[in-house]
């Protein structure tokens, strides 16, 4: 009951100007091959009877007229209608005439495939599609109870026609199958990259392309809480006199200056520490698995790879320096006072000259 419910509540599009691509494609293909059925039907039905073999050609004229239609016309819903009453018809006259061993009712799916598959069918049309066929299968198979056919095949002629709606059915379900599913697909595949551009988004700052403070102290949390008794530090960078740099060279110059270390920054991680921008010109790392010599050491070699960093723009060369105040994780603090512990020894840092770390 739940799945009917969430089926009836589906929202149908207003815009019906023309069918979605894959439905278009979809459509072409039922006109395809259903079009050379029917031509060679009427072909096997000339060798049994020259009384039946115009009805075949009459599913194709008007399957022919359906397709200049869907051509001219867009109206999907009129498309769909036609295309479920050839079916409907063609699939009646056959069993009334040659029986239910014909075999032609397997015909009748390709009416809830095509229906349902509309995007602009409301849900209670596509139920309505779905019961008719039902009653019109039911009801034929009920008549060939009490009644003969009207024309029985002989073994040859029984077998070409199987043959003939066997591939013809199980042709166009397949190539349905194939769209259907390669639509849905690259549908999923274009949802799934939006989603991760998304997420990219969510997480890095835009002009760095680094973590941004959010997720950096996510991702710290997690690490620490999956493994509390990982040793690890924290530590927070600031770029010295930079609103010197911006008021110097614009702030078009700052920006170039934290895009060049961020990538320095990135390029010496090495998968050792993790770095965000944590604000302005405020760098945070988290360095998992290292105690607080190793983590100073590091930060100290980020320190002389900065301060030996060549800066051109517009003309005007110059380097930057950073101070640094490092952390190490005691096991009893939370991770908001390893950080306000490292922001302090930064604090220090930038009190005592600059240009130094601080363990």
């Amino acid at each position: 009951m739940n799945l009917l419910h969430e089926f009836l509540k589906q929202e149908v599009p207003k815009s019906r100007k023309e069918p979605l691509p894959y439905y278009l494609e979809s459509m072409k293909l039922n006109d395809a091959i259903l079009s050379l059925y029917f031509a060679l039907i009427s072909i096997l039905l000339l060798t049994v009877s020259a009384h039946v073999f115009w009805v075949p050609l009459l599913a194709l004229a008007a399957m022919l007229g359906k397709h200049w239609l869907m051509r001219k016309l867009w109206s999907i819903r009129l498309i769909l209608l036609m295309h479920a009453l050839i079916l409907w018809s063609w699939c009646t006259w056959c069993i009334i005439t040659f029986g239910w061993g014909c075999g032609v009712q397997h015909f009748l799916l390709l009416i809830i495939l095509m229906s349902f598959f509309s995007v602009y069918e409301p849900p209670m049309f596509k139920l309505a599609y779905f019961l008719m066929t039902m009653a019109v299968r039911l009801l034929l198979y009920d008549y060939t109870l009490y009644h003969a056919p009207i024309i029985a095949f002989d073994e040859l002629h029984a077998f070409v026609n199987q043959v003939l709606n066997s591939m013809a059915f199980y042709f166009i379900l397949a190539g349905c199958c194939v769209i259907y599913s390669s639509n849905l697909q690259e549908t999923m595949r274009q949802l799934m990259l939006h989603n991760e551009r998304l997420q990219r988004q969510a997480e890095t700052d835009p002009l760095t392309r680094l973590y941004n403070r959010r997720y950096m102290l996510f991702e710290m949390s997690q690490s620490m809480e999956l493994n509390p008794s990982m040793m690890c530090c924290v530590a927070i960078a600031d770029i010295d006199f930079f609103k010197k740099v911006n008021d110097t060279y614009g702030h078009n110059c700052g920006d170039y200056v934290l895009r060049q270390l961020a990538s320095l920054l990135t390029e010496m991680s090495q998968g050792r520490y993790t770095v965000a921008r944590w604000g302005g010109e405020e760098f945070c790392f988290f360095f998992p698995n290292m105690n607080l010599d190793d983590a100073g050491a590091l930060i100290c070699d980020i320190c002389a790879a900065v301060r030996k960093m060549d800066l051109e723009f517009e003309g005007h060369r110059f380097h930057i320096t950073l101070t640094a105040g490092v952390e190490d994780n005691d096991f009893r603090s939370s991770l908001d006072t390893l950080i306000e512990r490292a922001d302090r020894k930064l604090y220090m840092g930038k009190q005592n000259g600059r240009d130094q770390v601080v363990v």
